[in-house]
């Protein structure tokens, strides 16, 4: 009857740990066989039952080499970028697309597809490639994050601005204006715990303008079409819909106000779009719309925004389908059903 494992020695408290940090640990290299133990990639390991995250990984990689670190799609998920579908999803396993090539497995993605391992880079060289971890040459500005639980070195990965410039080639326009509009957006300062944007409006547009890399062109169109206000990428998609269809460009996230008959300034709140001459607004129900004490507060706003006259129209995830095409019909009949015409704008 085979015996039970050795425990790892205490000071290998890493979720993934490299070979080098195991055997400096006092492990040997039999125990790394041993089958509570799995390889992530070549030279990295984890415990079999261990939850492992792309960060984890990363981390992994960044302190096996001091020069590596993130980018593309994996420093835009570290950074918690609104990437769209299945590329918001953490890489931890090789992507089911490999090949062998002189008797080595590697990865290729299918043509015009995405590679969707994990994306590291260096300044000076590139090293050999993996099923799981991709590698390029990038010169590009670098940070590194740490984690205040984590007495480890933490990661390295592209700024964020940097981050972007990156996605380029790699995302649909729709995604980049998101992204765009989630770094240059007004936070909230009592939520966030930051007073400042990530990036300015007017730093965005300079990278831009002066990038020369693969995406440019997307990259120009995408910061066009920018704004400083939008909170999600729902309400960017949304945004770009009304605009796309022919329908006047709302405000995002601003004050609306109404006066009333005695010349008294109502506050309304700053609904997620609307288009104050037509006194319309639409406010999308994302996952903090499902807590009861925020859908009292929904209610109250809606009922004062009828007082002043006001209406408003309530998008879920289900109007973001094809082309937000539901939530676009519904906001060009109340537009039209307040004076709107198509070709009018403001």
């Amino acid at each position: 009857m085979p015996h039970a494992p050795s425990p790892l020695p205490e000071g290998l408290t890493h979720a993934v740990f490299t070979t080098r940090e195991a055997l400096e640990a006092g492990a040997s290299r039999s125990r790394l066989r041993r089958d509570d133990l799995v390889s992530v990639a070549p030279g990295l390991w984890a415990l079999r039952d261990r939850v492992v995250t792309e960060r984890d990984i990363v981390g992994a990689l960044c302190r096996r080499d001091p020069e590596a670190f993130a980018a593309g799609l994996t420093a835009a998920r570290i950074w918690g970028l609104p990437l769209p579908g299945v590329l918001a999803d953490a890489v931890t396993e090789a992507p089911r697309q490999s090949r062998v090539v002189d008797g080595r497995t590697t990865y290729r993605p299918a043509r015009n597809s995405v590679d969707g391992r994990t994306h590291m880079a260096r300044g000076d060289s590139r090293p050999r490639e993996s099923t799981l971890v991709r590698w390029s040459l990038l010169d590009a500005p670098v940070v590194r994050l740490v984690d205040r639980r984590d007495r480890a070195p933490g990661v390295r990965l592209t700024t964020r601005l940097r981050t972007f410039l990156d996605l380029g080639p790699q995302i649909s326009l729709e995604a980049l204006v998101a992204i765009g509009d989630h770094l240059v957006r007004r936070p909230r300062p009592r939520f966030e715990g930051r007073a400042e944007p990530y990036v300015t409006l007017e730093e965005l547009h300079a990278a831009v303008a002066e990038y020369r890399g693969r995406g440019a062109r997307q990259l120009r169109q995408a910061v066009a079409l920018v704004r400083m206000s939008s909170d999600s990428a729902p309400e960017t998609a949304l945004r770009l819909a009304m605009v796309a269809a022919g329908l006047p460009e709302p405000l995002a996230n601003a004050p609306a106000t109404e006066e009333d008959h005695s010349g008294r300034v109502l506050d309304l709140g700053e609904p997620d779009l609307h288009w104050p001459e037509w006194k319309v607004a639409l406010e999308h129900d994302g996952p903090t719309h499902l807590d009861r004490a925020q859908q009292s507060r929904d209610i109250a706003r809606g009922d004062r925004r009828m007082a002043a006259g006001w209406v408003e129209l309530r998008t879920s995830a289900e109007d973001l389908l094809h082309g937000c095409r539901r939530a676009v019909d519904r906001v060009r009949r109340e537009l039209m059903r307040r004076g709107w015409r198509p070709g009018q704008d403001r």
